[in-house]
């Protein structure tokens, strides 16, 4: 997208979610100090004795300290009642049954630092129809971001239960579900295609024989990149596109370089179906979305929210509209057909950062690494040196910023949609963004988010320690 985003004046931002000030933490930590020496005093004689020369003497003293008794008190009353309340948003979460982390009070320095960047996504989301956004930072949950409008043109506001088309970030779950069928035994990853689906014709035969499972997932078919993405744009069945297969030549051999498709990686779906019986949209709502309690979630054209689907915009004579929602990615729906909300979100990133139950982590784990490397004008990212080891893992885009390996990162967009989802599961923390415009460069602030951890971990290398790793990166084939 080009047209650059012009601001609504209509539409602010949320205010900022109540957190504890950090002038109250620290006047809280100089009213404790005496109960912090008198727990130590027999520990410590030399703190003993400094102690003692700075207490009051007499009965003066004791009236000095009788006199700020109570108002030390109801300051304390003040800090554990405002550590103890939890947002509205996290009470409704817990209202649906949400098994996710609760958030905790960070270190004052922390806490500035985070409100910073929840600033930024603010700043991202203010000039928009509508967003939602969920960060989770050393595996706490911040509370959600609620942005805006469902539709412009009769202003429901957007809530955590607002559904959004996810696009290109469907295939997270594409791979997902694939690896879960893997890990039951049903299917493996070094199965050639051909087999699993015999009755597809491809451009060169020989060619084909090499082209497994795995490769679908990876993007490293070796066909032509984007093959008949135009079709699906069209007014052309799925199986019918199927039936052009032949016409797409190979560019190299399957699993040596990396392209991007959305109709052949749809095929997982297809391969699903053949292993397990169930059609994939089945499958990924009893393996994902019922497990990781991802109500609102659902595959494809029928939702159950559809009153609460926000509708897409785009920007027309300065002014965001509203649009017909894309419906036709919904026949390719490993590729582009999922829809979720904001907390539905927050339970997947949750699960790729190991922080909840509901899925082995295994399978989830291996989706992560990079299996195929990008070269630069393919890896989906602005010309920045500090980007390297850029590919693509299952489903997911991987790459290093400033050096540390091991951040995960997928984007959607469809006509008046968009979403993006980063994450670093060494560091427990991570990022979503969902909103029903078309924003330009949306991927730059995943790439923020990038810069804030990596300034944040080597600000504090001493507390998270060797928390940030490098992503795996051997292939589930072996010598592929």
């Amino acid at each position: 997208m080009t047209k650059k985003n012009k601001p609504v004046p209509m539409i602010k931002p949320n205010p900022t979610p109540n957190t504890i000030s950090p002038t109250l933490i620290i006047l809280a930590r100089l009213l404790s100090f005496e109960s912090i020496v008198a727990v130590n005093r027999s520990r410590s004689p030399a703190l003993t004795k400094q102690y003692a020369k700075r207490r009051p003497q007499g009965a003066r003293g004791a009236r000095n300290q009788g006199r700020f008794q109570w108002p030390k008190l109801g300051l304390q009353l003040v800090l554990a009642l405002s550590a103890f309340t939890a947002p509205a948003d996290a009470q409704s979460d817990r209202a649906q049954g949400i098994r996710a982390k609760p958030t905790h009070p960070f270190e004052p320095s922390l806490e500035i630092s985070i409100q910073r960047f929840e600033a930024r996504i603010r700043a991202q989301a203010q000039d928009l129809p509508g967003a939602a956004a969920v960060l989770v930072v050393k595996g706490n949950v911040r509370p959600l971001m609620l942005f805006g409008f469902q539709s412009m043109t009769d202003i429901r506001p957007i809530t955590a239960e607002t559904v959004f088309q996810l696009a290109s970030l469907s295939k997270s779950f594409a791979a997902a579900a694939t690896a879960l069928a893997v890990h039951d035994g049903r299917l493996q990853w070094g199965t050639p295609v051909m087999t699993l689906l015999p009755e597809l014709n491809w451009s060169d035969a020989q060619r084909a024989q090499k082209l497994k499972l795995f490769h679908l997932a990876n993007q490293s078919s070796g066909l032509m990149p984007h093959a008949y993405t135009n079709l699906v744009e069209d007014v052309v069945s799925y199986n019918n596109i199927l039936n052009r297969l032949q016409r797409v030549p190979f560019v190299c051999d399957p699993g040596a370089c990396y392209s991007y498709q959305n109709v052949v990686f749809s095929l997982l779906g297809d391969v699903l179906m053949q292993a397990t019986g169930m059609p994939y949209a089945q499958f990924v709502e009893e393996r994902l979305f019922a497990p990781l309690n991802m109500q609102a979630a659902s595959v494809g054209r029928a939702t159950s929210r559809r009153d609460q689907l926000a509708s897409a915009h785009v920007m027309r004579a300065d002014r965001w509209v509203v649009v017909p929602r894309n419906q036709r990615y919904y026949k390719v729906a490993p590729a582009a057909g999922v829809n979720a909300s904001i907390v539905d979100m927050q339970q997947w990133l949750l699960a790729h950062l190991g922080l909840i139950e509901g899925v082995p982590r295994a399978p989830i784990m291996q989706l992560q690494g990079r299996y195929i490397a990008n070269d630069p004008p393919d890896n989906h990212y602005p010309n920045d040196p500090r980007i390297s080891k850029a590919g693509y893992g299952l489903g997911w885009r991987v790459f290093a910023f400033s050096g540390i390996d091991g951040f995960t990162h997928h984007g959607g967009y469809l006509r008046g949609m968009r979403s993006e989802m980063i994450f670093h599961r060494g560091a427990k923390s991570g990022l979503v963004f969902l909103t029903n415009s078309e924003p330009a460069a949306l991927n730059r602030l995943s790439l923020a988010f990038a810069e804030w951890l990596v300034a944040l971990q080597n600000a504090e290398t001493l507390a998270w320690g060797d928390g940030i790793k490098q992503a795996p990166s051997s292939s589930p084939l072996g010598d592929r």
